[in-house]
């Protein structure tokens, strides 16, 4: 199936965003992105209200349930829609519309099933110490459970087809996800490639996320996620 923009839906999992998610859209939709879909993961600002204004479908679960959950059931509208590619990524404006035109090019030059933004090949991209050693970790964790060594597991940019979309099944609630869908690509035998991406950390987006305590939930959730299986 060729890539286009028509049959490609973009993945907006959403809690409190109310602030950015607009614009968010906006840029989104004005570059040709036209199937924006938002999961409304329990917000209680105005996520809601602006991301319908917007113009994005908006799936909401009535509580707060985690990213992977709320990726997870974005994966299973887009089956239902009969979507062939689907992007992810992060609603607090981090990442830039146009590096999804990158992904999009890896994924028809080496037939990948996943394409992953990798925050960390660009130098100039200016990552705070906390976050690169939050992610040091997660890849180190992650890599222990796959054959090829990832440098950005925990990246929530990237580009899945619809074999990808058809044999993930995410368990974990939380931030975890991002690994444990390497992991399950890994032992399904998906091919998942990293490409270099930008990322804006502002304020705003450092005050979502993870801190110290999300990060160690989410390295012992990636431990807890493999033992269990």
């Amino acid at each position: 199936m060729l890539l286009n923009k028509s049959n490609l839906l973009v993945l907006l999992p959403a809690f409190n965003e109310g602030k950015v998610i607009q614009k968010v859209i906006a840029t989104l939709i004005q570059t040709g992105y036209t199937n924006v879909c938002v999961i409304n993961d329990g917000s209680t600002d105005y996520t809601l209200k602006n991301a319908q204004l917007a113009g994005a479908i908006v799936l909401t679960h009535l509580i707060n349930r985690g990213a992977g959950a709320a990726i997870q059931t974005g994966i299973e509208y887009a089956q239902k829609c009969n979507y062939s590619y689907v992007v992810m990524m992060d609603s607090d404006g981090q990442h830039l519309v146009e590096d999804i035109q990158n992904l999009c090019a890896v994924i028809k030059d080496t037939q990948a099933d996943i394409v992953i933004g990798n925050r960390f090949s660009l130098k100039s991209n200016s990552i705070p110490k906390h976050r690169r050693f939050y992610n040091f970790t997660a890849n180190v964790l992650t890599n222990l459970f796959c054959t090829k060594k990832y440098k950005d597991t925990q990246s929530g940019f990237r580009l899945l087809n619809k074999k990808a979309l058809e044999n993930i099944h995410l368990k974990n609630r939380g931030f975890a996800f991002c690994s444990e869908m390497l992991i399950q690509a890994d032992q399904k035998g998906l091919q998942v490639v990293e490409v270099p991406i930008q990322v804006v950390y502002s304020d705003y987006s450092m005050s979502k996320g993870q801190n110290l305590f999300v990060g160690i939930k989410t390295a012992l959730d990636i431990l807890w996620r493999v033992v269990s299986n």
